[in-house]
This record gives structure tokens, C-alpha cells and sequence, in this order.
């Protein structure tokens, strides 16, 4: 048990989940500290609730922290040192910057609707050319209750800015609160800090969101006990963290390789619809095995490449759209793939599978 679950067991039940869910996030930037790599970090939500001042001593790396509140965004960046704070205009748009707009705004006469509409351009075309956090800028994303504060109507922009703003393998922890059944309307919630009533999103509507935004991996994190902060009606709700990744898109090449599901279910499917059987060597892309290779399927595959393998500038298209097995020869040099190279084959002196 580590220190800070030691500590929660004498803490309130909202503290006790918060400090997993700061569990969670210090493990994630564990994992990835590797040497000589500084990673960007988007702290999205501000000082919402204690989450940040858990994790603070764990954050290393740039740190933006965004919000749309003055006053929590004070509080936030004082936490960290050398956290730089942006003050969004909404909080669901990591694009408009509030002190952007200020600067455009004291050089604004307004006299008529035409100047209205070339203010309304102007703020317009400066977020797209230069964004409140540029595009791919992080490398980690964190949302302190973030969804929980916006509108369902503003949800969508809210995930598609999260995944225009991570890096092209960046990684995202949405910790939230979540409801067993839908909740139609927003409610205060015990226990939560105070401030406005929050939007709580069913279990499995907030991981439709993650689909539908385009990342994959999606992993729900629950504390041990998995408690009840409140129940709204016959809803439970619960708090939880999502961790998801981005770097699923892209071209697919043909190399020759193929991964092995280790198991130990029958089966699996990613989020490209790829299915996965135990102990079967399926043919996949280059962008599908460096996916499988690392977090968060890291162990669970085993990587098989050809001894044919081209260079990717010289490789053919792959055919993702069906799952096909891959003959153990191609993997050896004893039998030809498309884009292969014929010089190479297996033998007891080079090693390969």
C-alpha cells in the first residue's frame, strides 16, 4: 500500500477517492520519466479540487494549468513552481485566450453591427493562428473534473480540443465523477467542492466521448471500494479516473510483422476493431504494431518482425479493414510479402523467430 492510500483511510470518502485518484496520475508520470526527456503537461481544470496539490511534488516537466476562473487559476499555479497559468475564455475551448481577447478588445470601437462582425472575425482568426495551447503541445493531459463542469451541449468541443492539443502518442487522465444511469440535468453534488451544480455523465456515455474524439486504450480506473459519493434519484454516483492515449491515426504500411496475444482471454479487440486470439500470430501495420508495443498494451502482445522488413519509405500500403493471420515464414524470410525484401532469410545463425 503506498503512502498516500495509507493516508486516505483516515480521510473523508470524497478525500479517500480523490487521493486514488491522485495515486493514479503520480503512477503515470512515473512511468513515463524516462531520462533526458522533459515532458509538456496540461493541467486542465485548475485548483477544482485537491488533486493538484497532491500531485504536485510528483510533476516534472513545462506545466500549463487552464482555466477559466481568475481566482482558481491563482490558486493552481502558486502550487507548482514555475506552473504558467492561461486564463481561457470558456472552459471547454483550449483556443481563446481571455488576455487574447483583452488586447483586441481595447483597440475595439464598436459603432455598428459591421464593426461588431470584424471584431467578431478577428478574434476568430487570432485563436486559429495562434491558439491559447498550441496544437500537439502536450505530451500529458490532465482534466480535474473538467467535464463535469461544462454543458453536455459543449462536451464535444471539450474532447476534440483535448485531442488537438496532446502530442501525436500523448496520453490523457480525466478524473471525473460518473453516474450508473444517465442524470438529466446538472446537480450539486456532497462532498464536491463548492461552486456551481455539475453535469454527471453515465459510465458508459463518457467512454463514447473518448471513442468518438478518436482515442484509444480507454481504461477505467476505480478505487478498491469503488464508493458512492452521492446518489442523485436511484443514480449512483461514483468518482473515477479515465486514462486514454492518442495515435491511432495515421497511414498503415505493410512490413511484415505480426503480434501474438499473450492472454489470457480467449480473445480481444482494439479499438480499430482488429480482433486479437490467443496465441494467434496476426498480420498488422506498422502503426498498429508500434501501438501494441507500447502503453498501454505493453506485455499483453509479442512482437514479430519480418527479417524482409523494407524501410517504411520503401513499404506498401496495408489492408487494415480485414484481420488475416501471418504465415510464420514471412516472419523467417521463407516466404514472400508485398513491399518485401528478397535478400533476407531465416537461418540458426541470425536468430529470428
Amino acid at each position: 500500500m503506498s503512502m498516500l492510500e495509507t493516508a486516505a483511510l483516515r480521510l473523508s470518502l470524497w478525500q479517500r477517492e480523490l487521493y486514488h485518484a491522485a495515486t493514479v496520475l503520480g503512477n503515470q508520470l512515473k512511468d513515463t520519466d524516462e531520462p533526458g526527456f522533459t515532458p509538456n503537461i496540461l493541467w486542465w481544470g485548475a485548483a477544482y479540487s485537491d488533486l493538484l496539490s497532491l500531485c504536485a511534488d510528483s510533476i516534472r516537466g513545462k506545466l500549463i494549468i487552464a482555466d477559466s476562473d481568475p481566482r482558481r487559476l491563482r490558486t493552481s499555479t502558486a502550487l507548482v513552481d514555475n506552473a504558467s497559468g492561461i486564463r481561457l475564455a470558456a472552459l471547454a475551448d483550449l483556443s481563446r485566450d481571455a488576455k487574447a481577447i483583452e488586447l483586441l478588445l481595447q483597440g475595439a470601437v464598436m459603432r455598428d453591427i459591421d464593426a461588431y462582425l470584424a471584431l467578431e472575425e478577428k478574434l476568430r482568426s487570432s485563436a486559429e493562428r495562434s491558439p491559447a495551447v498550441a496544437d500537439g503541445w502536450a505530451d500529458h493531459l490532465f482534466m480535474d473534473f473538467t467535464l463535469n463542469r461544462v454543458d453536455v451541449d459543449h462536451e464535444s468541443k471539450l474532447m476534440s480540443e483535448a485531442f488537438r492539443t496532446l502530442s501525436a502518442t500523448g496520453s490523457i487522465i480525466c478524473t471525473l465523477l460518473v453516474g450508473d444511469e444517465p442524470v438529466s440535468a446538472r446537480h450539486s453534488v456532497k462532498s464536491a467542492p463548492v461552486g456551481a451544480a455539475l453535469q454527471i455523465p453515465s459510465e458508459s456515455a463518457v467512454i463514447a466521448a473518448f471513442q468518438q474524439a478518436g482515442f484509444h486504450g480507454i481504461t477505467f480506473h476505480w478505487s478498491t471500494a469503488a464508493n458512492i459519493i452521492d446518489r442523485i434519484g436511484d443514480v449512483d454516483v461514483r468518482m473515477c479516473s479515465i486514462q486514454a492515449y492518442k495515435g491511432k491515426q495515421g497511414p498503415c504500411w505493410e512490413l511484415g510483422q505480426a503480434v501474438m496475444y499473450r492472454g489470457p482471454w480467449l480473445e480481444v479487440q482494439d479499438d480499430d476493431g482488429h480482433v486479437y486470439r490467443r496465441g494467434e500470430r496476426v498480420a498488422v501495420c506498422a502503426k498498429t504494431f508500434g501501438l501494441m508495443m507500447r502503453a498501454p498494451y505493453q506485455g499483453a502482445f509479442l512482437g514479430l518482425r519480418s527479417v524482409n522488413e523494407p524501410p517504411l519509405a520503401r513499404a506498401v500500403t496495408f489492408g487494415c479493414n480485414t484481420s488475416t493471420l501471418r504465415d510464420p515464414k514471412v516472419t523467417k524470410g521463407l516466404a514472400p510479402f508485398d513491399g518485401g525484401q528478397a535478400e533476407a532469410s531465416c537461418s540458426a545463425e541470425n536468430g529470428c523467430c
